[in-house]
């Protein structure tokens, strides 16, 4: 597999902006539809914690859905996803399934906390029980994914090392220094939701990072 991924063709530019432009129109269409469901009152009283988390698990959700349609039609989803063909994608369906199935967990469980009703945020559609269930679900999930290890290959199993130590160093240099301003007083308050938000970015980012190290997202 480690031969396979060195000599993979890099991927094309015109395939990397197709991805890209897919990616803007649902990504674009699913905001709209979320603000023209959430009406102005919901988005009122959310304040940019709850913005950014309820983005973040939009993303989440929106990379379960382009897996999920590259599953579904093997052929358009080899023009969107990051694979050579539809042969390779339809060969990676086990560890594809898995990461779908993931990514929408922890896209909904993000969806949820940020709509949950909480002291403040009285307007919250989503009732915390529901919220807490959520998180649960995500924590059974990712103690889980211990388990679902043996679909992956060694190169798949060192990326996803390389991708956790990635995200660690991402939240770390954020958290820290964000913290300690907070602490002094410097009016750069950090909300237990930021940390959430932090965190979920950074396992999507160090992830890219890894990846990208190998070239594997070369344009």
């Amino acid at each position: 597999m480690m031969g396979m991924a060195a000599t993979r063709p890099a991927r094309g530019w015109k395939k990397t902006l197709l991805s890209a432009l897919w990616g803007a129109v649902i990504g674009g269409g699913s905001v709209t539809a979320l603000l023209w469901l959430g009406g102005d009152d919901l988005l009122d009283a959310m304040d940019g914690s709850r913005v950014a988390l309820a983005a973040t698990g939009l993303i989440y959700l929106l990379i379960a859905a382009m897996i999920g349609l590259g599953l579904s039609a093997p052929r358009a989803g080899a023009k969107v996803l990051n694979v050579e063909d539809a042969e390779e994608l339809i060969d990676q369906r086990p560890k594809l399934l898995v990461s779908l199935l993931y990514m929408a967990v922890l896209g909904l469980a993000l969806m949820l906390l940020a709509l949950a009703r909480a002291p403040g945020f009285a307007e919250g559609p989503v009732p915390p029980a529901v919220a807490l269930a959520g998180m649960v679900v995500l924590l059974a999930a990712s103690l889980a994914s211990i388990l679902w290890m043996r679909v992956y290959d060694e190169l798949d199993r060192q990326m996803g090392i390389e991708g956790g130590a990635w995200a660690f160093f991402i939240a770390a240099g954020v958290l820290i220094p964000w913290s300690m301003l907070d602490t002094l007083g410097w009016n750069v308050p950090l909300h237990p939701l930021d940390i959430v938000t932090v965190l979920a970015v950074a396992l999507l980012a160090g992830s890219f990072v890894a990846v990208g190290r190998r070239g594997m997202l070369t344009l």
